[in-house]
């Protein structure tokens, strides 16, 4: 018999970078719904790092190692940077391709923030929570989500609610609201899936195709909530929310009963839709 309220893990990982601008967006619109809708406990695994320098996104700034303290962890873990990367194999990461031409730092820092996420959801799931929320620190959230906690509490199992923008080819790896630890460790524990991605596509890690890689089966919810990067130095990242194609479809479902649906686009429609409500989600 289902619980009154489910526990609540919500999971924090890489690193703070921006947590000083983004932390009342993440106060109001991500721990107090977890808290106002179970048994909220706060996991993090952070890097520690004082100093971001990254030649692509600018940033040239000196952080503070202990801005962690505003999110009061329940349960954290600190880690020297640059220790996992023979962990996940970078070197042979490293040998598909260095897309962004940059020494394969871009490359470098997925692979951290695959292994922070990856650490922060075995920690998790020891508590064997009924919902995962992972966020990242160093983003502005726009939307609360409370709607989104409730949805997957009274929804099905095994279900990972993604927002529906910025895709890429993939899944939007930026955050999720999961409910069941099979999916939940799929999506958090994907590092372990990053070379056979490599190699099924015999190309690079990417990382929105990665995810999608390792959800493939899997039931996929897409979501409308809205979230911006925050550089570290309070720079607002532009971020497009606008979606198109199958996505559009699927948020006309969203608001409308599937047989209206069905009457206007026909047996084309049909399959549309059936890709996106049923999923496994077509890559």
């Amino acid at each position: 018999m289902r619980a009154a309220s489910p526990r609540i893990a919500v999971c924090f990982f890489g690193i703070t970078r921006s947590l000083r601008f983004t932390f009342p967006t993440i106060r109001d619109n991500v721990l107090t719904p977890a808290r106002a809708a179970g048994e909220a406990r706060i996991f993090a695994h952070f890097f520690e790092q004082d100093t971001i320098e990254n030649p692509r996104t600018g940033e040239y700034v000196t952080v503070d190692p202990k801005e962690y303290l505003l999110l009061a962890p329940d349960e954290l873990r600190l880690e020297p940077s640059e220790c996992c990367l023979e962990q996940w194999d970078f070197g042979r990461l490293a040998n598909y391709a260095d897309v962004w031409n940059d020494g394969h730092k871009t490359t470098r820092n997925l692979v951290h923030q695959l292994h922070s996420l990856h650490c922060v959801t075995a920690m998790a799931s020891d508590w064997n929570p009924d919902l995962y929320v992972f966020v990242r620190p160093d983003l502005r959230y726009h939307d609360s989500l409370a709607p989104i906690l409730s949805r997957a509490w009274n929804g099905p199992d095994e279900t990972a609610w993604i927002p529906l923008w910025l895709s890429c080819g993939g899944h939007n790896d930026r955050f999720a609201v999961i409910r069941g630890g099979r999916v939940a460790r799929k999506y958090g524990m994907r590092a372990s899936r990053a070379l056979d991605y490599c190699a099924g596509v015999n190309g690079p890690v990417h990382a929105e195709r990665l995810l999608a890689f390792a959800l493939e089966g899997e039931r996929v919810r897409r979501i409308a909530t809205r979230a911006t990067r925050i550089r570290a130095n309070g720079v607002e990242w532009w971020e497009s929310f606008s979606f198109t194609g199958i996505e559009n479809l699927h948020a006309r479902l969203e608001r409308t009963s599937t047989p209206s649906i069905l009457k206007r686009v026909g047996h084309r429609g049909l399959r549309a839709v059936q890709q996106v409500a049923e999923l496994p989600f077509p890559r």
